[in-house]
């Protein structure tokens, strides 16, 4: 049976290590040893996976195949328990759109496994997957050393990419030591789903779209990276839809890609305990028809504050309409107020926006914690609440003018 290590190069020392000591043996007694078997990999060629493939297990090969270029599947790729890939540098799997799917499900016992010939960061470029097949799945399988090259002029790199409209299941995988995201997935149409899986030793964990944080998981791992957040990418979009971002093991942070930051028409959901890292020059933009509910407890509220722990670094929390979820409570939001000339509240709240804010902290502004507009003859804002706020290290409190 193969013995299963951590990558193919592992598995070919580990061959090497055995045929010195059978040599060494040798020396010492006149008992007859058998040499080890010494079954080579098989080489695919470029165009492999040009039709529909499956991929078998050699328990007597530490590495059951090579990949040597940025192979394009065209097919269908079943894959068996145990199988082992290793990609050559700058090499790579790229599943096509619409003409490809992915059936890689191990065990715990026989996980498969892609790697590098070379056990370093971004040896290889990792698996690019394009395909909108709903059935995609990596199950037991295990990634590691890629992240190197982009696969396209987008520049995209990770361990696995999903690209465009590209679906994918993930389940109990590991995902590790990637010179660059474990997971990469910006583009708006993209679908996941993560369950059981640990991101570690990559640059850092996950890469994915803002509008769809609410595909993280509360089961999954993204802690032992360089860099432990699950980083936030608009890619020119907005929530339209009901999302939650869920409490998972590391904080959020949202990235300044040229775009505000956080832009929901949708209902957005923020669980207890949740921390959000906000980038300079980004905001969370609640429009007209969006909700917001940011309500945490004593025992695990949210935070929110900028990358940078001054007051200014990030521009605020903005709500437009009146939908009735809005409510902000057992929360700290620090260091917001980016150009207070214009951002004039940690909160800022259109005309006769509703809010109900309680139990909330607001801490090193450059602005105040709750700006708002009032219409003509108007002396408050009929759907606007608060109790229970504290403020520390801000210019003032509650303005409305």
């Amino acid at each position: 049976m193969k013995k299963l290590l951590k990558n193919a190069s592992e598995k070919l020392s580990l061959l090497v290590l055995c045929s010195l000591a059978l040599i060494a043996a040798s020396c010492s007694s006149d008992d007859p040893v058998e040499p080890p078997v010494n079954v080579d990999p098989i080489q695919l060629d470029c165009d492999y996976f040009n039709q529909d493939r499956i991929l078998v297990d050699n328990p007597d090969a530490p590495v059951d195949y090579i990949v040597s270029c940025v192979s394009q599947v065209r097919g269908s790729l079943l894959i068996e328990p145990g199988v082992v890939i290793a990609f050559t540098p700058d090499s790579g799997l790229a599943f096509q759109e619409t003409v490809s799917s992915l059936q890689a499900i191990g065990t715990a016992n026989k996980p498969i496994v892609f790697t590098g010939t070379q056990p370093s960061p971004g040896s290889w470029r990792g698996i690019f997957v394009e395909s909108e097949n709903s059935s995609n799945i990596m199950e037991f399988v295990t990634v590691s050393y890629g992240g190197g090259q982009a696969f396209n002029s987008n520049g995209d790199r990770g361990n696995i990419i999903v690209y465009a409209d590209g679906a994918l299941t993930l389940k109990n995988c590991t995902i590790s030591n990637s010179q660059t995201s474990g997971l990469n997935a910006i583009y708006r149409n993209t679908s996941l789903t993560l369950q059981n899986n640990s991101f570690t030793g990559n640059a850092n964990p996950l890469l994915i779209n803002t509008v769809y944080a609410t595909q993280t998981s509360a089961t999954d791992n993204y802690s032992g990276n360089d860099l432990d957040r699950v980083l936030l990418y608009n890619y020119s979009a907005e929530f339209e839809n009901s999302s939650v971002w869920k409490k998972v093991n590391v904080p959020y942070r949202v990235l300044n890609t040229g775009i505000s930051g956080v832009n929901a028409r949708g209902e957005l959901t923020i669980e207890p305990g949740v921390t959000i890292e906000m980038s300079p020059g980004t905001e969370i933009n609640i429009r007209d028809t969006g909700g917001l509910k940011m309500v945490g407890n004593a025992a695990n509220p949210i935070t929110i504050k900028g990358v940078s722990n001054t007051p200014g670094s990030w521009v605020g929390i903005k709500i437009d309409g009146t939908n009735p979820m809005n409510e902000i409570a057992f929360a700290t939001i620090s260091n917001a107020g980016e150009d207070p000339s214009t951002n004039k509240g940690a909160i800022d709240l259109w005309y006769n926006a509703k809010l109900s804010v309680h139990d909330t902290q607001f801490k090193d502004l450059a602005s105040c914690g709750v700006y708002g507009r009032l219409l003509g003859g108007q002396t408050s804002n009929p759907n606007y609440s608060s109790y229970n706020l504290t403020f520390t290290n801000t210019p003032c409190s509650e303005f409305f003018e």
